[in-house]
């Protein structure tokens, strides 16, 4: 356990004492100090560790819960799961496997494609409050699940906020939206979302292996700081094949 890694330094105290906590730990699972299905020390020790009350360590660490990045088992401990917070708590599982009455959960992984400046299209621009070809970041993400394309993201961001994104530190980070936590100390929450039938665009069509000809499922999300600033409109293109998403009843393995 890497208690010489827990005292490196202070909390920070120009964000909330909780997002703070939500930062180190953070910072801990980016650097791999602790992984997927390890236990993190508890809430009593970490309090020590910071110079905070335990009542902080704990909002700091259900916060984390809530994103599905941690996960608690009573009388056990808090433990680190699969999931990457920017897909959301939508596991996979095959259709065979739903069909039996079981859900082994599969989270997809992301790869950062590219990042780039355009400007904002009618829609972005709607959902973001911004003027029509406003200029925002443009990032691409190819998700999947072993080696089967499921999914690709756009992620558009006002450059007004974020001027100097680089697409290396982002590629460093466990996900986008940690990044933000620990770049800008930004911690975004999910305004809105919608989903509907679409068109694949060629582009993305062929990173999905999809045929553009047939209907595909898009997932839009409209993301904001604590404070309510608009920082994200992300549109997520969907390739299920032959896997279901399970949207609700199950429990985050890790």
């Amino acid at each position: 356990m890497p208690y010489n890694r827990l005292k490196s330094s202070p909390l920070k105290r120009r964000i909330p004492l909780y997002q703070s906590v939500m930062q180190r730990v953070v910072h801990l699972l980016v650097d791999g100090d602790f992984k997927p299905g390890q236990p993190l020390p508890s809430e009593w020790d970490l309090a020590a560790h910071w110079g905070v009350s335990q009542g902080t360590i704990r909002k700091g660490l259900n916060e984390l819960v809530s994103r599905g990045i941690l996960r608690r088992h009573q009388g056990v401990g808090t433990f680190v799961t699969q999931q990457n917070w920017d897909w959301g708590c939508y596991p996979f599982t095959e259709m065979p496997v739903l069909q039996e009455g079981k859900t082994r959960q599969v989270w997809p992984v992301a790869e950062v494609l590219s990042l780039v400046v355009t400007a904002a299209d009618e829609e972005t621009a709607v959902q973001l409050g911004l003027k029509k070809a406003e200029l925002v970041w443009k990032i691409m993400l190819l998700w999947r699940t072993g080696y089967a394309e499921v999914a690709v993201d756009e992620i558009f961001l006002p450059v007004a906020l974020l001027p100097d994104l680089n697409v290396r530190f982002i590629r460093r980070r466990r996900s986008f939206y940690a990044f933000l936590l620990l770049e800008y100390d930004v911690l975004v929450d999910t305004a809105q979302q919608w989903l509907w039938q679409t068109a694949l665009h060629p582009e993305t069509a062929r990173l999905l292996k999809a045929d553009m000809a047939l209907p595909a499922l898009c997932l839009g999300r409209l993301s904001q700081s604590v404070d309510g600033v608009l920082y994200e409109w992300r549109r997520r293109y969907l390739r299920l094949g032959n896997q279901a998403m399970q949207l609700s009843g199950f429990t985050a393995e890790f």
